[in-house]
């Protein structure tokens, strides 16, 4: 088995490469959760419906969230009505979300919500939320502190980010720490370490769990010549005193990754303890997908 720790873009494009060489049943996934939001038709966990998606084969790989072909139906006619719904929800996928915030309310655990979602869109492979309690992102911005989505999509990344801590006491589903001591190796995908891996690694109990499977970790650049493959991760490297290139990012997880793969358009570098790897990490095809995965598990095995 093999386990990624995952946000919601960058890694589930990794996630489909190794899909076509590996079984799920032999994949686990470790999601962030800090971005999960209670919304007045039901519970948003971006990062987890983005990875199941793809794991199901109906993501919409236009945006990576929401699925492939969904209506706005509802969207449109809440925006008739005068309601401010500033995220663009599809029909199917507020499904998603009432479906889980009523398991939610009946005392499952996200962890049991999740599974149960799994299991209805015949998904194998083992999908975690990072906790079952709840982390929260907060964005300290010119502009005063917002919830992630709201810097993202609400105001289009456009204040200056001064800081970004996370609210709340979590501890990490004990199944996670489970599938980081029994993976044959670890990968950190390319989702932003700030906002996506960041918030996991912020969990004790987890990050003493990949940092003692250290040399079987491998971390996978989100940078490509010199900019971040997309959104505005170099905003929030910067706010976390994080060089935004590939070899900031590589100290930024030395602690907890001896690997670290770059893309081959990448200046040389050198980071103390980490062996640096460098091949095409820009994920355009299938094929593109698939020869970084399988190159992966050529440099772990």
């Amino acid at each position: 088995m093999i386990t990624l720790l995952s946000g919601g873009t960058g890694t589930p494009k990794l996630l489909q490469g190794f899909m076509q060489l590996l079984p799920q049943e032999e994949i686990a996934v470790i999601v962030n959760t800090a971005e999960d939001i209670w919304l007045p038709h039901g519970y948003l966990s971006p990062d987890i419906d983005t990875v199941i998606y793809t794991l199901a084969d109906i993501v919409n790989e236009e945006t990576w969230y929401g699925i492939r072909g969904d209506s706005f139906v509802t969207h449109e006619q809440l925006l008739n009505l005068g309601f401010e719904e500033f995220m663009n929800i599809g029909d199917l996928d507020r499904a998603t979300h009432i479906f889980r915030g009523e398991l939610l309310k009946r005392g499952l655990s996200l962890e049991e919500a999740t599974q149960k979602l799994c299991t209805a869109l015949g998904v194998k492979a083992k999908v975690l939320p990072m906790s079952n309690q709840r982390l929260s992102t907060v964005v300290v911005t010119s502009r005063g502190e917002m919830n992630l989505h709201e810097y993202l999509i609400k105001h289009r990344s456009e204040p200056e980010i001064k800081q970004v801590r996370f609210e709340g006491e979590a501890e990490p589903c004990e199944a996670c720490v489970s599938a980081i001591e029994e993976a044959e190796f670890v990968v950190i995908g390319p989702s932003n370490p700030v906002t996506s891996i960041l918030p996991i690694l912020s969990l004790e109990k987890l990050k003493k769990a990949v940092a003692s499977r250290r040399e079987s970790v491998v971390a996978v650049s989100p940078i490509v010549g010199g900019k971040p493959v997309s959104g505005p991760a170099d905003k929030f490297l910067r706010a976390a005193g994080i060089e935004p290139t590939s070899r900031g990012v590589a100290k930024f997880y030395s602690s907890v990754a001896a690997h670290f793969v770059a893309d081959a358009s990448e200046e040389e570098f050198e980071v103390e303890g980490v062996e640096i790897y460098r091949t095409n990490t820009i994920m355009k095809t299938l094929e593109d997908k698939r020869e970084l995965a399988r190159f992966l598990i050529e440099i772990m095995r």
